[in-house]
């Protein structure tokens, strides 16, 4: 792609759109009414601290995006009041919590984006194994906040993702085989919608909410808290083992070993681009540990590593510096699910490990089985398909002028991927907003479901700014 001029012209519209949307809300009196009722702050352009407030957590000229205004909420009052003037204003909301999304969607051009980053409260209750958080937490955050309890939440595999983007897009963790999802562990919410109401919802209150948020993401409303139960877990048989080598061959070998892995084990992989790629394998055994020391041995014999260590370590620690998921800073990421990890999808991803620039990586994990596939079908929005992996490729620069490039590389390697892709990705990865894929992601009964309570809660689609559920009116007013 060529940056240079189209970059100074989309930039330039782009600072025009969020001035515009300025100056409509300061002539009709929303901004100064706003800004003296809030708790929080608001941030407008020209202000310090704009340019850092409206980046995500990985920044690349797709998502180089500049808000009419950013409000970073103190509480749920806040996101109240930032809603009525989006809404008085007819702004499009943005909503932030860890800053991770795929999409950059966390931002918008002449847009309001609701930071909810200063959110940051973690409630323990040991006796009930439950927790409540605001939904600025990072995932390591709490996973630290529960350690000395002895207990640990069901997260995804980052510790800097936001815990409630993830879990509202079901979030697919280490736990996935004895746990289940995060959306698995929600017990209850505090939600805004759209007009302006907050609602505790949970199996009791609004259950028609509580289903539609365990992994419809954002679509109807802004989560300012969440309630979520926690798992006796402390320590855990977890590390990295390393090789280099022929890409193919490993991933043969990983698509046999996971087919047999027992419910306990997650093995996320990294693989780094080049003519010998690097493979990082990131693995937790959360069972007991004799029993994870002999299923993992085979992994550890596959060939000489580069880099062994294993061994048990409280999970709080391991789970706070984990990888699997996108880096941070400026990096461009795609990411989508394979149904299956056929010979096909090996050698296309065999393909791009060696033949991609050296600042491209792949990741390839959230290997569908044991407790997550044991829920009824529709149970929740999220689509669980025993043998299902999740998949991102990124690549990461340094100098401005090597984003094009890097932006290439991945659009090249999710060119690659897509002949071998699954229609129903895993709605976090999920890197597209086109409704085709969203309805696939979700299928057909669910997004039925979760389209009737767009319907009724955000019906002009004021949350938009996600993996959308369009309502259904404007199918038909285009």
């Amino acid at each position: 792609m060529t940056l240079g001029r189209r970059s100074l012209v989309a930039g330039l519209a782009a600072s025009a759109l969020a001035w515009e949307a300025r100056a409509a809300l300061g002539s009709a009196g929303t901004l100064a009414g706003l800004r003296s009722r809030l708790k929080g702050r608001l941030i407008l352009p020209g202000d310090d601290g704009y340019a850092a407030a409206r980046r995500g957590a990985s920044f690349s000229p797709a998502e180089d995006r500049h808000p009419a205004a950013i409000v970073q909420c103190a509480d749920e009052s806040d996101v109240a009041r930032a809603i009525d003037a989006a809404r008085t204003a007819s702004l499009a909301i943005a909503v932030k919590s860890g800053g991770h999304d795929v999409l950059g969607e966390c931002t918008a051009d002449g847009g309001l984006v609701i930071d909810l980053g200063a959110m940051t409260r973690v409630d323990i209750d040991a006796a009930q194994q439950t927790a409540t958080v605001q939904a600025g937490v990072r995932s390591g955050a709490f996973t630290a906040a529960a350690k000395p309890f002895g207990l640990a939440p069901v997260l995804g595999c980052n510790p800097g993702v936001g815990v409630a983007g993830l879990t509202l897009g079901g979030g697919l963790g280490w736990f996935l085989g004895t746990h289940g999802a995060a959306c698995d562990n929600l017990i209850g919410a505090d939600l805004v919608t759209a007009d302006g109401r907050r609602l505790a919802v949970s199996a009791r209150e609004n259950p028609d909410l509580f289903w539609a948020i365990r992994g419809g993401g954002g679509n109807f409303g802004v989560a300012t808290s969440l309630r979520c139960r926690l798992q006796p877990v402390t320590t855990v048989l977890a590390g990295v083992v390393g090789f280099r080598g022929d890409p193919g061959a490993f991933l043969r070998f990983y698509r046999d070993f996971m087919a047999r892995a027992p419910d306990a084990l997650a093995v996320e992989l990294s693989i780094s681009a080049g003519a010998t790629p690097a493979i990082l394998a990131i693995c937790c055994w959360s069972g007991d540990l004799d029993e994870g020391q002999r299923v993992l041995a085979p992994l550890r014999a596959f060939d000489k590593p580069t880099v062994e260590r294993i061994g048990p370590v409280a999970y709080g620690d391991f789970a706070g510096r984990a990888g699997g998921g996108a880096a941070t800073g400026n990096l461009f990421w795609r990411g989508g699910s394979l149904d299956r990890l056929s010979d096909e999808a090996i050698g296309r991803l065999a393909e791009i490990a060696q033949a991609g620039p050296r600042n491209l990586s792949i990741g390839l994990g959230h290997y569908m089985h044991g407790r997550i596939c044991a829920a009824p079908v529709g149970a929740t929005p999220l689509v669980r398909q025993p043998g299902q992996l999740s998949y991102f490729l990124g690549a990461g620069w340094d100098a401005p002028a090597q984003a094009g490039a890097a932006m290439d590389a991945v659009t090249a390697a999710v060119a690659a991927l897509r002949p071998v892709s699954s229609q129903a990705a895993y709605i976090n990865y999920l890197s597209t907003d086109d409704e085709s894929a969203v309805r696939a992601a979700y299928g057909a009964a669910n997004y039925a479901r979760l389209q009737r309570l767009k319907d009724r809660y955000d019906p002009a689609n004021l949350f938009r700014l996600n993996r959308n559920v369009r309502p259904s009116f404007s199918r038909r007013t285009g």
